[in-house]
């Protein structure tokens, strides 16, 4: 009896239970700017160059979706808490974004966002066919939601940006290409690598304040990801206006890799011009230039102009680009294309002098056979 009553006494003396929090719905923010008009004009072939396929790109059926995270390196406990979503109409581009303040709210926020994205032909991300795409696809289905994503043709935007710009600006992310390439002041940004602490700070605190320049950082991105399509669609739908010299040779590049191979002729012919060297990145540029003859040389070899490959071999010489790779070649040429022994006796020659202990033995080899053909047939 006596342990009853100090059961019941405790009980009475107990603190009181908190009151459990209210559920938490979604917010959603939107904003809104004029369009850019190229977005009205871009080209269907630049787009396909660029990795889109399918249907006709309609700019107002077209979504541009960023989103930010619970986590950097996906993973099943990762959760999108914010979902961004930008498109055009009549001129005007929209943001709307998702807030999910905590996680009661995250199957509420993927239904809002579905019924948004149901109303789409094109998906416009940048490293979304990898990380944004698949982990909303994923948290739908942990809600038993269907997959919003399953119908949306899909444009990354980061393969082409990384095509034509990785050489010269170095790092690819879009906060970084907005200030090196497109010419937009650089941002006093929050590190992408403390936006999940500073999320789950804010859910701790239940005060959202805290995320205001999260969201205006995501805002950010998917304006900028309309800026980005119209600007790589403009170079790969005209590649003879692109001016960057290192620029030129990566888009020929990527020409030569969709199989377009006069476009990424004219564009190696281009970037192995020669210029004046001032500085280090002038120094730089004349090594991709001879990048850009070596290309060049290759696609002549691949047409058979055997000329054309002698007269781009000996401008390689000329400016000291690849001079041993240019040797080796012009031997070969001469040998079994046409037919100057005598030229390829002398070659090979250089080569020797400047072999590895390893490569003399074959070189050797060559140097023997070729003289046998000079001796017997001359020239």
């Amino acid at each position: 009896m006596a342990s009853t009553l100090l059961k019941k006494l405790s009980l009475m003396n107990a603190p009181a239970a908190a009151a459990p929090r209210p559920a938490a719905h979604v917010s959603i923010r939107e904003w809104s700017c004029p369009a850019d008009e190229r977005i009205y004009h871009l080209s269907q072939d630049a787009l396909l160059l660029m990795g889109m396929s399918g249907g006709v790109f309609d700019p107002e059926r077209a979504v541009f979706i960023d989103t930010e995270t619970t986590g950097l390196s996906g993973g099943a406990g990762t959760v999108a808490f914010l979902i961004g979503i930008g498109f055009v109409q009549k001129g005007r581009f929209t943001v709307k974004q998702y807030l999910m303040p905590d996680y009661s709210a995250e199957a509420e926020m993927l239904l809002e966002v579905s019924k948004e994205l149901s109303r789409f032909a094109h998906a416009v991300h940048f490293n979304g066919r990898r990380f944004d795409m698949p982990l909303i696809r994923e948290r739908c289905v942990m809600k038993r939601l269907e997959d919003p994503t399953k119908d949306l043709e899909q444009l990354d935007l980061l393969y082409p940006a990384r095509s034509v710009w990785k050489l010269r600006a170095g790092s690819c992310r879009l906060s970084h290409l907005e200030s090196e390439v497109l010419g937009m002041p650089e941002r006093d940004d929050i590190p992408g690598s403390e936006i999940p602490a500073r999320y789950f700070d804010c859910v701790k605190s239940g005060d959202m304040s805290g995320l205001e320049d999260v969201i205006d950082h995501n805002r950010q991105d998917i304006a900028t990801l309309m800026t980005l399509l119209c600007v790589l669609c403009g170079m790969y739908e005209r590649p003879d206006s692109v001016t960057e010299q290192l620029d030129i040779y990566s888009l020929g590049r990527a020409f030569e890799r969709r199989g377009e191979l006069k476009l990424a002729r004219g564009l190696y012919l281009k970037a192995s011009k020669p210029r004046p060297v001032r500085s280090a990145q002038d120094l730089k540029n004349e090594k991709y230039a001879g990048e850009a003859n070596w290309h060049l040389y290759l696609l002549e070899r691949r047409r058979g102009d055997w000329q054309a490959c002698h007269e781009t071999l000996s401008n390689m010489l000329r400016r000291n680009q690849m001079p041993l790779a240019a040797h080796m070649e012009l031997c070969k040429l001469y040998e079994h294309r046409l037919r100057r022994y005598g030229d390829a006796l002398n070659e090979c020659m250089i080569l020797m002098r400047s072999a590895d202990s390893k490569d003399r033995p074959l070189l050797a080899k060559r140097y023997d056979r070729i003289k046998s053909k000079l001796e017997k047939y001359g020239g």
